[in-house]
């Protein structure tokens, strides 16, 4: 029996059939064109709208707002299979679903479901955060962009940056504070159209995730519509925190994804490698690492089909096993892209082969949706019982 039988005593026949058509869809429209994607350094823009009627940009906007009504699970897969072929696609689906749409479909008005939820989920409009400062990292509620109502506009001033598929963003959903001196009770979350007056994109010069358009953002007196005040005053980062278990497990999700490209590509290559007369694949050594990659990659994948069942029956917070969950998988994706390398040897490093950059890649996870010195202080006080997570 296959490894991916065993795994389908989880899924129902509707989770089933959304894999084979995400991965007919990765494997067939994404996969072979990434490596030159990546050697034009070109933004996957066509492919955004065909991820849009396939369901992949509006997975949990019901079909009254054009999107799909799926369930987390099948939100899983689709991040899963996607980041299989590419973690740009990925990363747009991700950051679409788990942040911007989240929070517009539980917290937003009907006019704003209306106005930016429908073409969200058709792909008629690309949606991703500005969340994060020079300052402040991880840290969101320590932000300095400052937010003063002027009429009926907000007028917001400050800077983000590491800002992700920002010059293709038509809407930005993003922090800024009414008063500094209420701290987390000042701030507020904004839905931001793109182009406005005001707003100044600056790509970062980055060593990897060259593809991604990550970018600064600058706000100079950006007016925004009092209706484009996400929620209410001050619950901005109830918003946010609202979401960051969607968003650890989309990332979770991923990681498995890329994991999994790296396990295969070590499986592929290894037995075509001859070494001293022998194939690489036959020593005994090439078959350790590849067991300790399978057994890594189907514990991250079993962690992360717990995760999206206990989100899909809304047992409440689970703030720790998102934590648990995204940990472990960004750090298996990582190691699965070093083993990978090993076993290539130096082709690990060319562009004939997809697993050098795997590795930027996956090391990327560690950082983004909390960094993992986060996750281990959230366990640890789990674990000792400190917080109820």
């Amino acid at each position: 029996m296959k490894l991916e039988e065993l795994r389908d005593f989880e899924l129902t026949e509707s989770q089933k059939m959304v894999r084979t058509m995400a991965r007919d869809f990765a494997r067939k429209e994404i996969m072979p064109n990434v490596q030159q994607w990546e050697k034009e350094g070109r933004y996957p823009k066509d492919i955004v709208r065909k991820m849009g009627e396939l369901g992949f940009l509006g997975v949990f906007v019901p079909e009254e707002y054009g999107g799909a009504g799926l369930d987390y699970p099948s939100y899983g897969i689709i991040c899963e299979e996607i980041a299989y072929a590419d973690w740009v696609c990925a990363s747009i689906i991700s950051v679409q679903n788990s942040l911007v749409e989240n929070g517009i479909l539980h917290f937003g008005t009907e006019e704003q479901k209306q106005r930016y939820l429908v073409p969200l989920a058709k792909g008629e409009m690309q949606a991703s955060s500005a969340l994060t400062e020079p300052s402040g990292g991880t840290d969101l509620a320590s932000l300095q962009t400052t937010a003063r109502l002027d009429g009926d506009y907000y007028i917001l001033n400050g800077q983000k940056t590491f800002c992700s598929h920002a010059s293709y963003t038509n809407l930005y959903f993003t922090l800024a504070s009414i008063d500094r001196t209420l701290g987390r009770r000042g701030i507020c979350a904004f839905l931001v159209e793109n182009p406005s007056p005001g707003i100044t994109v600056v790509p970062l010069n980055m060593s990897t995730m060259k593809r991604g358009n990550v970018a600064q953002i600058f706000l100079d007196d950006v007016r925004v519509p009092k209706k484009n005040l996400l929620g209410k005053e001050g619950q901005g980062m109830t918003i946010v925190g609202a979401d960051l278990a969607m968003g650890r497990y989309s990332v979770a999700a991923r990681c498995v994804g890329q994991a999994q490209a790296c396990l295969d590509a070590a499986l592929k290559y290894a037995p075509q490698r001859t070494i001293f007369g022998k194939k690489e694949s036959e020593f005994q050594m090439v078959k350790q690492i590849i067991a300790d990659m399978v057994v890594s990659v189907e514990t991250a994948r079993l962690l992360v089909y717990r995760l999206g069942r206990l989100l899909d029956a809304n047992v409440g917070r689970v703030t720790a096993i998102a934590s648990m969950t995204k940990l472990y998988a960004s750090e298996v994706a990582t190691k699965a892209a070093s083993d990978a390398i090993q076993l290539h040897g130096g082709y690990g490093f060319t562009e004939e082969f997809p697993v050098g950059r795997y590795l930027l890649e996956a090391k990327v996870h560690e950082v983004g949706e909390g960094n993992n010195q986060l996750h281990r202080e959230i366990l640890a006080d789990w674990a000792f019982g400190a917080r109820d997570y």
